[in-house]
């Protein structure tokens, strides 16, 4: 699958100490329009001017909250973006916010620098895009240090992950012995969604997938991916990605696991 323009991800181990799950890079040779599709994560991403290697001008800062749409994006010639992809459960002890308040938001500029002031440092000039990418590395890895993970959160997230979303709440509850109640908590607090919309977007990634990697019809798709019939998966696929699955155009995928 070709990348629009140029875009480059590069995914980090997990480990007990890690909060980010990727660093990915994007530069605009020219006047384009990106599909952003929903992932479920949050994001930490400096804009800025570039010719694709340096950066120039003015560095903003973005905070992009979990999402469950897609929307599109218009991006000036030019423009180039260094971004850090959370993992799931790691959020909000890094931003030190309520995930849910940025559901479905992005902040931008002093909006990104009121919630998350810190964010000032990553903005100071750069002689390279790997020094910004570094940069917002060692930002997550000093925010995360002595930070400690929920277990439990990280447990429901990873079972909703492996399942493709297609297990019913109260399933994934019965799996790890809690109520139906402490799973909506602690994944809702853990990552600013429900279980159901966290449980749609895997579901759709895993649809994506699917289509594009391992080349099922459409037919196929729906059933393997657990949806309820074809209709319902197109349903899904304009809501949250805008397109349909019958005629998928190049879109970028996260690279976590599903």
């Amino acid at each position: 699958m070709p990348l629009p323009y140029d875009y480059r991800e590069t995914s980090h181990p997990r480990d007990d100490r890690s909060a980010a799950e990727a660093v990915w890079r994007f530069f605009a040779d020219r006047e384009c329009t990106h599909r952003v599709l929903p992932d479920g994560r949050c994001d930490i991403i400096l804009r800025f001017r570039s010719d694709g290697m340096r950066p120039s001008g003015m560095i903003t800062p973005m905070v992009t909250g979990p999402a469950t749409r897609f929307h599109m994006a218009p991006i000036a010639a030019g423009t180039s973006y260094v971004g850090v992809r959370l993992r799931p459960g790691t959020a909000r002890g890094v931003l030190g916010m309520d995930l849910g308040m940025i559901a479905n938001r992005s902040l931008v500029g002093d909006a990104a620098l009121t919630a998350v002031p810190e964010l000032g440092t990553l903005c100071a000039p750069a002689e390279n895009v790997d020094e910004l990418a570094d940069r917002l590395l060692a930002f997550v890895a000093e925010r995360v240090s002595g930070l400690m993970v929920d277990a439990l959160s990280e447990d429901l997230i990873d079972t909703l992950h492996v399942t493709g979303g297609r297990l019913p709440i109260a399933d994934i509850a019965n799996l790890h012995t809690v109520d139906v109640r402490t799973v909506r908590r602690r994944i809702s607090c853990a990552t600013g969604l429900t279980p159901k919309q966290m449980a749609m977007v895997v579901q759709f990634h895993r649809a994506l997938r699917l289509r594009f990697h391992h080349g099922l019809d459409v037919a196929s798709t729906a059933i393997e991916a657990g949806y309820a019939d074809q209709a319902h998966m197109s349903r899904v696929f304009r809501l949250m990605g805008g397109v349909s699955p019958a005629r998928l155009p190049d879109l970028v995928l996260a690279g976590f696991s599903i």
